[in-house]
C-alpha cells in the first residue's frame, strides 16, 4: 500500500475503522496475534436496528485460519482490488476485481489470499442473525 493510500484511508475513515486480529483471546498463542483484516465503516459503525443493511470496506491482509466458517448475516461482496481463492462446500473458486458474490449467513467458506498481497472488498451485510450456527474453526497456532 502506498503512503498516499494509507494516509487518505486513515483521514477519510478516522474513528471508523477496526483492525481484526488473526486469533482471539481464547486461541493458543494469542500473544502472537497479527492483523488479519482492516474493516472500515463508511455508513454506520453500529447499524441501527431500524436500518436494513450496513456497508463495510475490508482490506483483507491474510488468509483465513482454520476450517470453513459461516457469518452472522447474509451479505453481498464485491472485490475491488486484488483477489482471493474462496473454498466453499462445492469447491474452490478464484474471485478477482469486479467479482460479485451473494452468500447466505449459513453458507460456509474460507478465503486464501495470495502470499504477500492484500485484497480490498466492499461488503453489504443484512441484519445480524445472532449466532454462527456452523462455525468450526481449528484452533491451531
Amino acid at each position: 500500500m502506498s503512503s498516499f493510500e494509507l494516509l487518505s484511508s486513515d483521514m477519510l475513515f478516522k474513528n471508523r475503522k477496526r483492525v481484526v486480529l488473526d486469533r482471539g483471546p481464547s486461541w493458543p498463542d494469542y500473544d502472537k496475534a497479527e492483523p488479519f483484516m482492516v474493516r472500515y465503516y463508511p455508513l454506520f459503525r453500529k447499524r441501527p436496528k431500524w436500518f436494513p443493511f450496513n456497508i463495510f470496506v475490508h482490506q483483507i491482509l491474510k488468509s483465513d485460519r482454520g476450517d470453513l466458517h459461516d457469518h452472522y448475516w447474509s451479505y453481498i461482496t464485491v472485490i475491488l482490488k486484488g483477489g482471493y481463492w474462496e473454498t466453499r462446500e462445492n469447491g474452490t473458486f478464484w474471485g478477482g476485481p469486479g467479482y460479485i458474490g451473494f452468500r447466505k449467513g449459513n453458507d460456509r467458506h474460507s478465503l486464501k489470499i495470495p502470499e504477500g498481497r492484500s485484497t480490498w472488498t466492499l461488503i453489504l451485510v443484512g441484519p445480524n442473525k445472532g449466532s454462527k450456527k456452523y462455525s468450526r474453526y481449528q484452533k491451531n497456532s
